[in-house]
């Protein structure tokens, strides 16, 4: 266990850098935030790195934080950061042993609020102070009159108080009956009118024509009666101010959520993705392969190809792959300007049993456990066996085969949120940060299909083929979508049957309907109700 101390000097205000520019934020100092003494060593390590805006070695990030004055209980504060940071994210550590940001990863953005670095959302300003109730020269108006009466238990509150209430508010002549049904309409807690109660022997009316009333402005109980009435209002239109002020709150935020999430949708929509297999190795790339998302097409690039990948990469906005970090930075490319998917396992490994043994994760059985594909890498041995020998060819098909691969487990994680781990009696998902703020979920897509009751095509079971991806997809109606599964009907005739929604890999709209099956649509819409 670590503990920060905040060292008296102060450091000069560093400028603004390529990790705090992505971020949205404010470059930290960390003696800033290392003097509230609050901060863990973990988090005072995410503060150094967005500091410097770059890598730093374990060494450089400890020699910061002892020059803000934070001393390690184990007097080794390198050790000490190496056992706050055992593999958590959003820190990384790459191929030459630097320790560096994931900036799109959610645990960051929650880092940097508790650490006090993203400015809390501003309170809502406080209520309005009440305006001062009228004179008691001043008629009770509508609303006083509704908010003393509607759905409140008037037990305690005479008739005649009531009707003097309801005449002063509206300002004509009524009968007693009338009143009556007008109170009766407002609150059902209440005394009804009788012969006891009625206003014959109150000085407050005046009898006219036809039995209707008039209150008599002379009468001495009228300012008594106006201040027990603004008594019993005043609570309620307080509460209805500030609920009236909340919703307002509410819309606008509501209305902020939209435009941004309708800004999300779109950078989603136009980013360019690529998928990228690398061999040998990541930081000595040799042969490659890049699959473009959008235009659906597979490059390869071997032997004096691979110099122009930097420049082919580089023109992607989302680059994933395994090491994916280590190949840009062989290439060159700055990996912090742009969104970047390592697809290597979330975790290292899997404990089996109490008596330790335990599952190692490697890529291929985490792919071979979500997709369905029984062979998704190639063994690298016999990769660089091809690249040895010179056979582009078997090479090449090598290669279209692992970023297909890739491209399948990468699709699967950002629809889903999750990738699964298969293995023996083992069946579990580890979550996933692949999708950008503006994909649209299996989850989205499914209850929007529930809603409107629009056909789908899905495909489930093993990963959807490259060459045809909807060949085996089933087109289904949903009728109910629960927690872990899907209920849906599959034409006319058939009983509805559940789908395992991890067993779905691939979800689309069905393609434009003819005018018939349009006007099922509506009929099935119509019947559902």
């Amino acid at each position: 266990m670590s503990r920060a101390t905040a060292h008296p000097e102060g450091a000069m205000t560093p400028v603004q850098n390529r990790y705090c520019e992505r971020l949205g934020i404010a470059v930290p100092r960390v003696d800033d935030v290392a003097a509230q003494g609050t901060a863990k060593l973990f988090h005072l390590m995410i503060v150094t790195l967005l500091e410097r805006g770059a890598p730093m070695t374990l060494d450089e990030i400890a020699e910061r934080l002892e020059s803000a004055g934070v001393v390690a209980e184990t007097g080794d504060l390198a050790y000490s950061l190496r056992k706050a940071w055992h593999g958590m994210a959003p820190v990384y550590r790459d191929a030459t042993g630097q320790f560096g940001l994931d900036l799109d990863a959610f645990a960051l953005r929650m880092i940097v609020r508790a650490t006090g670095l993203i400015e809390k959302r501003a309170a809502p300003p406080p209520p309005a102070p009440t305006p001062p109730a009228p004179g008691d020269d001043v008629p009770l108006s509508a609303e006083e009159l509704d908010a003393a009466f509607r759905d409140r238990f008037m037990t305690s509150l005479s008739w005649v108080r009531q009707a003097a209430a309801v005449l002063d508010a509206r300002q004509t002549a009524m009968t007693a009956e009338e009143i009556e049904a007008f109170l009766a309409a407002i609150t059902r807690h209440r005394t009804p009118l009788r012969e006891t109660n009625g206003p014959e022997k109150s000085d407050l009316f005046l009898l006219g024509d036809g039995g209707r009333l008039t209150l008599d402005p002379l009468a001495p109980g009228l300012t008594a009666m106006r201040r027990a009435i603004r008594k019993l209002s005043q609570p309620e239109l307080i509460r209805r101010a500030e609920r009236a002020a909340s919703a307002d709150r509410i819309a606008v935020r509501r209305a902020e959520l939209d435009a941004e999430a309708r800004r999300d949708a779109e950078i989603a929509r136009t980013a360019r993705r690529a998928i990228v297999r690398v061999v040998p190795f990541a930081e000595e790339p040799q042969a490659a392969a890049v699959l473009d998302v959008g235009q659906r097409s597979i490059r390869v690039f071997i032997g004096r190809d691979i110099a122009e990948l930097a420049g082919v990469l580089d023109r992607f906005d989302v680059i994933a792959g395994l090491h994916i970090r280590d190949t840009l930075r062989a290439l060159g490319l700055d990996a912090d300007r742009r969104r970047v998917v390592d697809l290597r396992p979330p975790k290292k490994s899997r404990r089996l049993n109490r008596a330790g043994r335990t599952l190692e994760i490697t890529p291929e059985l985490l792919i071979a456990g979500t997709t369905g594909i029984s062979r998704p890498l190639g063994d690298l041995e016999k990769v660089a066996g091809y690249l040895v020998e010179g056979d582009h060819s078997k090479l090449a098909r090598r290669l279209e085969s692992d970023v297909k691969a890739l491209y399948a487990f990468y699709h699967y994680g950002v629809i889903q949120g999750f990738v699964r781990l298969r293995w023996g009696f083992i069946d579990e998902g580890l979550t996933t940060e692949w999708a950008l703020p503006g994909d649209v979920s299996l989850y989205q897509q499914l209850k929007s299909a529930s809603e409107t009751g629009t056909p789908i095509d899905l495909v489930i079971g093993a990963a959807p083929g490259w060459a045809e991806p909807w060949s085996r997809a089933q087109r289904v109606r949903i009728l109910e979508l629960r927690v872990n599964d899907v209920l849906v009907a599959e034409g006319e005739g058939r009983a509805p049957f559940a789908i395992a929604r991890h067993e779905i890999q691939a979800v689309r709209p069905a393609p434009e309907h003819t005018e018939q099956s349009a006007t099922q649509d509506r009929a099935w819409r119509e019947e559902r109700g």
